[in-house]
């Protein structure tokens, strides 16, 4: 299932070389393991896979509409590094940019379909906050989850040495209306928090953690470029 974030649909735009009007992503990775970072456009089947050491960073160009997702595993033996979502769980960087002469950008830490990793996301200001910020506590601020919440028994994913690998959604573990936000309980009305997502809030109160937290939960700013931290 996607947030209500990633539900903007928009046509697949390509990573690519950077032109004039392109925005950037800067990825760290500050954990402890070499990481195989993946990104994926919207609508696109797969994401693309590139390996970050220990204190290295990469830098996506991308169109400045890009809407997509942004995730890093330290391997590729229990979930797919190409994929992020509820059968491959992991910590999402979430982004709907826009153009500069347009909407402000959207971004946001998601744990709806699972986690394994802490994530932050912050935006470079060239000129520092804009007027906005006095107004919008998530304006143009730092998303960030610096410490992973406990996750329940039943959704733990360990690997072959009883290690924690991630953390399974409710809905994906159990694939329930009511923790899927589906069936009769498809809309903000009839869905709410569930104990996975109640986990999620007590740890980190700003990240996504189930389809209908968006209120909590999104932010928003205009940038030319985002900063991605794993294990910040």
């Amino acid at each position: 299932m996607k947030s209500i974030l990633l539900s903007i649909l928009l046509l697949p735009i390509s990573v690519f070389s950077a032109p004039a009007n392109d925005k950037k992503m800067i990825i760290s990775n500050q954990c402890d393991k070499t990481l195989q970072m993946g990104y994926q456009t919207n609508d696109d089947p797969r994401g693309t896979t590139i390996e970050i050491g220990v204190n290295g960073s990469h830098t996506l160009h991308v169109n400045s509409n890009w809407a997509g997702r942004v995730w890093a595993r330290e391997s590729c033996d229990y979930h797919a590094c190409d994929l992020a979502g509820a059968g491959d769980p992991a910590s999402l960087a979430e982004f709907k940019f826009n153009n500069n002469n347009a909407d402000i950008d959207y971004y946001d830490v998601s744990f709806v379909d699972g986690f394994n990793l802490p994530v932050s996301i912050e935006p470079v200001m060239n000129g520092g906050l804009d007027e906005f910020v006095q107004l919008d506590s998530k304006h143009c601020r730092v998303s960030i989850c610096d410490s992973l919440p406990v996750c329940p028994e039943d959704l733990k994913e360990l690997d072959d040495a009883g290690q924690f690998v991630a953390c399974n959604s409710a809905c994906s573990k159990h694939g329930k209306d009511e923790y899927c936000c589906t069936g009769d309980h498809g809309s903000a009305d009839t869905c709410n928090t569930n104990y996975y997502a109640n986990t999620i809030k007590e740890t980190c109160p700003d990240s996504y953690s189930y389809a209908f937290d968006d209120a909590t939960s999104v932010y928003g700013c205009k940038a030319n470029a985002y900063k991605i931290v794993f294990c910040p």
